[in-house]
């Protein structure tokens, strides 16, 4: 503190008619350091402040390229007035290009402060894991960035174990992830992002993506953050959203409810249609997994093994997975319903399926 308070000094020493705007500018980068000094370690690191250099003597500060540790970082590669440099956004974290080499900006900086794909910024500091980054102007490229983010993500735990972000926040209840504003859409978490975050059932997650590749996603960030970084405003565990208070009899009737309850079905295919189909679960008290059709024949034996029921979703069901359902229901026993991909359809398989048990197959086509 005492390096940074003789610097403040300094300038004030060395200010004269001609130079109050500079002075300023100068006065104003030191408590912006000291005010995000604090905010990021609660202290002032050790660090000596270089003051900016006259407009005749630019071409002095090629000579920190050879400084192992440079004593102000300015980043920008094409303004040298110190006005930072446009940040390129990532899936994780952004990247200033800068004349003394590229600095990562680590997510839960770029979080904290909200910055924008585009938006210039100054590295401060004299080491790398030191720098303090300030904005100094306003994106006007954010609508190039081809970064897509969706926030309050929910991660749950498949039968099989696998975990999946199927599920958001949306206005405080949990709705379908959908990429088109139509179509479901699963991400399948990897091992990577489950160590990284030590994520499990129930998690709270943000996943971004590029636009055009779903695929590429990443999770970028976990609610509440395990290492107690920055982060936007918490929301509450995923089951504080679940609507309790929902009426089941908008969805089942008392009998119903009470033929569904504690059992356990699985629908092959029309997996697309999970988001009709997963509500009648939620508002049934029963489980229901579901299914592509096109996952190996030992996953979907081991799916529909001790089931109450298995529902082909015969639309869109291959005729490879319908037999092999039709053939795991024969042997273990299991009733089996072929039904349409209506939501309909298949509450009216369900309750046949389960109340006339006693009927191994029935086709509702």
């Amino acid at each position: 503190m005492k390096q940074i308070t003789n610097e403040l000094i300094s300038c004030i020493d060395q200010m004269t008619d001609e130079n109050v705007a500079e002075t300023r500018e100068r006065v104003n980068k030191l408590f912006d350091f000291i005010e995000l000094s604090i905010t990021l370690w609660g202290t002032i690191p050790s660090i000596t402040i270089a003051v900016e250099p006259e407009t005749n003597a630019l071409e002095d500060i090629h000579s920190l390229e050879n400084e192992t540790s440079q004593k102000m970082i300015v980043t920008s590669s094409i303004d040298d007035t110190n006005l930072g440099t446009p940040m390129e956004r990532k899936l994780k974290g952004g990247i200033l290009k800068g004349k003394h080499g590229d600095i990562y900006v680590p997510e839960k900086i770029v979080r904290m402060h909200g910055f924008e794909h585009g938006d210039y910024i100054e590295a401060i500091g004299d080491r790398m894991k030191d720098l303090v980054f300030i904005k100094r102007k306003n994106s006007v490229t954010k609508h190039e960035s081809n970064r897509v983010e969706i926030d309050y993500c929910v991660i749950t735990k498949t039968s099989d174990g696998l975990l999946v972000a199927d599920q958001m926040i949306t206005d405080g209840k949990l709705t379908r992830i959908k990429l088109d504003g139509e179509s479901p859409y699963q991400f399948l978490i990897s091992q990577r992002d489950i160590d990284n975050y030590s994520l499990k059932d129930g998690s709270v997650v943000s996943i971004a993506y590029h636009e055009s590749d779903p695929l590429s996603f990443r999770v970028v960030w976990c609610y509440p953050e395990h290492t107690n970084e920055y982060a936007r405003p918490e929301p509450k565990p995923s089951s504080f959203y679940k609507d309790n208070s929902a009426k089941k009899e908008n969805v089942w009737t008392d009998i119903e409810l009470n033929l569904l309850k504690d059992k356990k079905i699985v629908i092959i295919g029309a997996d697309f249609r999970s988001a009709d189909f997963m509500p009648l679960a939620e508002n049934g008290n029963f489980t229901l997994d579901i299914f592509s059709g096109d996952e190996s024949k030992n996953r979907i034996k081991a799916a529909v093994k001790n089931k109450d029921l298995i529902i082909s979703a015969s639309e869109h069901s291959s005729h490879r997975s319908s037999g092999l359902a039709k053939e795991c229901a024969k042997k273990y026993k299991i009733p089996f319903r072929a039904a349409p991909t209506s939501q309909s359809s298949i509450k009216k398989a369900m309750i046949h399926g389960i109340k006339e048990s006693y009927i191994p197959f029935h086709s509702f086509f």
